[in-house]
């Protein structure tokens, strides 16, 4: 019996609230890590593009901040000043590549200011998806 499911536009948002959700939960300490909560942020940030992407039955060409950014300046455009902020904290992380592979620890601010930003990147996607459907 083959239990997958697809996944589909409602369920990338539903994923990027939840990575989202852990990346901070409401009334707790973090127990976590800067570098996981990046990951986790980061794992939002790619399910909310995903999700309006896949609405608009697109996908990007790959999944890095940049390319996912690409792929959704296919669909629609977001703020520059929103992207940019969102772009700075790309190469905290590059594990992409065995060749240039390297991981630092992002600092409380840095991922406060990228909260916030993914914070606005839910809403962009969860208006988006909500007018589109």
């Amino acid at each position: 019996m083959n239990n997958t499911r697809a996944l589909t536009w409602q369920a990338w948002l539903a994923h990027g609230d939840q990575y989202l959700k852990a990346s901070k939960p409401k009334g707790y300490k973090n127990r976590f890590g800067t570098e996981i909560v990046y990951n986790l942020l980061s794992m939002s940030l790619e399910s909310y593009i995903m999700a309006i992407m896949d609405f608009h039955h697109q996908l990007p060409e790959n999944h890095t901040y940049t390319d996912l950014f690409r792929g959704l300046d296919t669909v629609m455009s977001v703020d520059p000043d929103l992207k940019a902020r969102i772009l700075q904290y790309e190469n905290i992380q590059s594990i992409c590549s065995i060749e240039k592979y390297h991981r630092t620890s992002p600092s409380l601010e840095e991922i406060d200011d990228l909260k916030g930003a993914l914070i606005e990147i839910s809403e962009i996607a969860h208006l988006a998806c909500k007018v589109a459907a």
